[in-house]
């Protein structure tokens, strides 16, 4: 009992002290002290002292006790996330330290004093120095370990560091120019790996998205595109060095798609045009120089990046006009042609080509305005024959069909002459003929030298188009039919006339003219009576009729009925 009364006195005696003791902080203004002293004194339940006064004192001073009591509570939090690693939870932490710390420190508050005494009693701005410090290389290191691994799937660290209360950088200033200076480093380091790598797609790709996180937190990240800037231009200067114009125009079309989202002004994007228009320039050169292959591996190369679908329709068409036997072998680059002629912008072809195969067959190939190839051959002649000549007709050709002339072997005339039309899609034969020659007129009969299809002296058969085929309508008079009596007028003229010979002979005769005489002269038997005589008159002879000298024609005889 005794030892029980005693410990009750000493706690009675313990809460005496208490108040005495708060009551002297209260009377010398120590608030903090004295709040501490009333609050052990409420708790002291041994007896009732001074409960009222305690009451009160403590009510006036419970903003003292909320800060003291908020701060333990921010302080043993802070530290709790700090040793869990938890980042987040800290910041939660602080920004509710903040929100607190804005009740008590606004200007003209009276607790604002007391507010920094218990802060600077639970070291809060020393503990949290150190916690975000702590992160800070934390976040570092997880910034060299991405690209020490060269993987960046988290890269979370960047926008824990951008939520670190300035103050813990110094100010907003140095903050911005440290951290924007590890970024740049660490970006640039990441980009050259993914560079080096050889990933360029990847390069770009990256690299926008980063643009857009930073934009998102409203950092105006320019070492980015610089980087970028650099970076893609050693990849297309090494394009270029390489002539690997598909790939540079890959790559090109890519980084002006890059630029294009991120909105930057670019020093590549006029190497990139200056580039092409050079390539371009060349393989135009190319053209000219009938270096058509290389023409086209640009046209093509560059196809990726701008449409070149009309370069090459040019550089094509002007190759096969070089070169048209293209045309024919564009099937089977192997086959042999001989004979080979060609043309171009003729008979509704943008190209067409001529030429025989080692059979002697006839092909014509053209190239359409549409690109598209159409061949159309001929094989039913000449297999055992030689072909001397093969060419395009002019003259028997229309607009739009062209007549091909085959000059073959003939073993009855100089030539068998034959003709054969190249209709859309097919091939016709207009004539085959076996003659010494042939022309044609104005009026595009066909005027065939001794045909052996006419007997006796070599004449001119006239042979007409009717269809799909030449006719023979008659044999060309190179003579004037006229009356003896008009002789005359016709000297040096080859003219044909009937008279009637009255003094016959050998080589020389003479026959009735009006009322004179006319001589005639050849190497022919001249008998009297009628006669009809194709020549030419070509002088005068004087002669004695009843002796009388008189003037007559002399007529050279070529041919006589």
């Amino acid at each position: 009992m005794m030892i029980l009364i005693g410990v009750k006195f000493y706690y009675i005696q313990q809460k005496i002290s208490a108040v005495t003791e708060a009551d002297r902080l209260y009377a010398l203004k120590d608030l903090i002290g004295a709040e501490e002293w009333y609050h052990k004194a409420h708790k002291n339940k041994s007896i009732q002292y001074k409960e009222p006064d305690i009451s009160s004192r403590l009510t006036e001073l419970a903003p003292i006790s909320e800060i003291n009591s908020k701060l333990s509570e921010i302080d043993k939090n802070a530290k709790r996330a700090s040793d869990d690693g938890d980042f987040e939870i800290l910041m939660t932490v602080y920004r509710d330290l903040e929100v607190f710390r804005g009740l008590y420190m606004k200007d003209g508050n009276t607790y604002a004093p007391y507010y920094r005494q218990i802060s600077a009693k639970y070291e809060v701005s020393d503990d949290f120095t150190a916690y975000f410090q702590h992160f800070k290389t934390v976040f570092y290191q997880q910034m060299e370990h991405n690209l020490d691994t060269k993987k960046y799937s988290n890269e979370s660290f960047k926008w824990n560091l951008l939520t670190i209360p300035d103050a813990f950088f110094g100010d907003a200033d140095l903050k911005k120019t440290q951290l924007y200076d590890k970024f740049k480093v660490y970006d640039h380091r990441k980009m050259a790996q993914i560079a080096a790598s050889g990933e360029y797609q990847t390069l770009l790709d990256e690299s926008l998205a980063m643009l857009k996180l930073y934009d998102a937190h409203q950092i105006k990240a320019d070492w980015i595109t610089d980087q970028s800037d650099l970076l893609a231009r050693t990849f297309l200067e090494n394009d270029a060095t390489n002539e690997s114009y598909a790939i540079f125009a890959t790559h090109a079309k890519s980084y002006n798609a890059f630029v294009q989202v991120a909105n930057f002004k670019s020093s590549v994007e006029p190497y990139i045009t200056k580039q092409i228009s050079t390539w371009m320039k060349a393989a135009k050169r190319n053209v000219s120089k009938n270096e058509f292959e290389n023409a086209i591996a640009i046209y093509e190369g560059l196809a990726d990046y701008k449409d070149t679908t009309l370069e090459v329709k040019e550089a094509q068409l002007a190759w096969n006009i070089h070169d048209p036997i293209r045309i024919l072998q564009s099937s089977d680059p192997t086959r042999i042609f001989t004979s080979i002629s060609s043309g171009s912008k003729r008979f509704g072809a943008s190209v067409y080509v001529l030429a025989l195969d080692e059979q002697n067959s006839i092909y014509f190939a053209r190239m359409n305005k549409d690109e598209s190839v159409q061949v159309l051959s001929n094989n039913s002649f000449q297999h055992d024959g030689n072909i001397q000549d093969i060419f395009i007709e002019d003259s028997l050709s229309t607009k739009a069909f062209p007549v091909i002339l085959i000059q073959g072997e003939s073993t009855s005339r100089n030539a068998l002459f034959t003709a054969i039309e190249v209709r859309t899609d097919e091939m016709v034969t207009l004539f085959q003929i076996h003659a010494d020659g042939y022309q044609v007129d104005d009026n595009g009969q066909l005027l065939v030298d001794n045909p052996d299809t006419i007997e006796g002296p070599s004449q001119v058969a006239i042979y007409q188009r009717s269809g799909d085929s030449y006719s023979f309508v008659g044999v060309q008079q190179d003579f004037i039919d006229i009356s003896v009596e008009d002789l005359i007028l016709y000297m040096h003229d080859k003219v044909k006339f009937s008279t009637t010979i009255i003094q016959p002979g050998y080589s020389e005769a003479f026959a009735i003219m009006d009322d004179s005489y006319v001589k005639l002269t050849g190497s022919y038997d001249f008998y009297e009576g009628s006669i009809s005589v194709t020549g030419i008159f070509s002088r005068y002879e004087y002669i004695y009729v009843q002796d009388e000298l008189i003037s007559i024609p002399v007529f050279e005889v070529e041919s006589m009925e």
